[in-house]
């Protein structure tokens, strides 16, 4: 498998929202894609976005989350399915018609930059991980603290990749209407090879 995540975590590939037709399959808000749908255990679970997960094959990773209040119990941690389900699928269209798994979000595509550093200079000219949106490289942690530090470090050795990682929407991204389900913060997705149900784990925290 050809995965669209570098094999280094010192590099990342930055993603855009933008209006119009970014990379394939790439999308955030709005319509889910045809026919992808999340388990009916989580009741609440509605589409958040789709990234591209390998070249080779041809495959995504579409993301459907639970709202923010069950969110509120587990953020600041490393955790399994369930309140966020990642489903992998082939590239298809959005679907047509309104669906009961619709975005809060409006519909944007994702564009993907070229692969570049993982690491940024930040407002006091310091190294940090890059926050924003992105695929691959290290996550942004909002704060470090010991225990999550350990956490991230044993997914890291477990053979987990940084899949997707979104930021509050700001700077070069379009217009973004509707709540930010992670209340003004941040998401990260890690999944490993072969992606079954129990190769997944997220963090999210603001």
């Amino acid at each position: 498998m050809r995965l669209v995540s570098p094999s280094s975590h010192r590099t990342c590939v930055p993603l855009r929202i933008i209006d119009g037709e970014g990379a394939p399959g790439a999308w955030l808000g709005g319509r889910p894609p045809r026919g992808v749908i999340p388990p009916t255990s989580v009741s609440s679970l509605r589409y958040f976005g789709t990234v591209p997960l390998s070249i080779e094959p041809e495959l995504c990773v579409s993301i459907f989350v639970a709202d923010l209040e069950p969110l509120m119990g587990v953020r600041g941690r490393i955790n399994e399915v369930g309140l966020l389900h990642p489903i992998v699928h082939p590239p298809v269209p959005r679907e047509l018609g309104v669906s009961p798994f619709d975005s809060v979000l409006s519909e944007h595509s994702l564009m993907l930059l070229e692969p570049t550093e993982d690491w940024v200079e930040d407002d006091d000219g310091q190294q940090v991980i890059r926050p924003e949106h992105k695929i691959g490289g290290r996550p942004h942690l909002v704060r470090e603290q010991p225990a999550l530090l350990a956490s991230v470090d044993d997914v890291r050795k477990k053979g987990y990749l940084l899949i997707a990682q979104f930021d509050f929407p700001s700077g070069e991204d379009a217009v973004v209407s509707g709540d930010w389900p992670f209340a003004d913060g941040i998401l990260t997705l890690f999944g490993r090879e072969p992606f079954g149900e129990r190769d997944w784990c997220w963090y999210w925290d603001f």
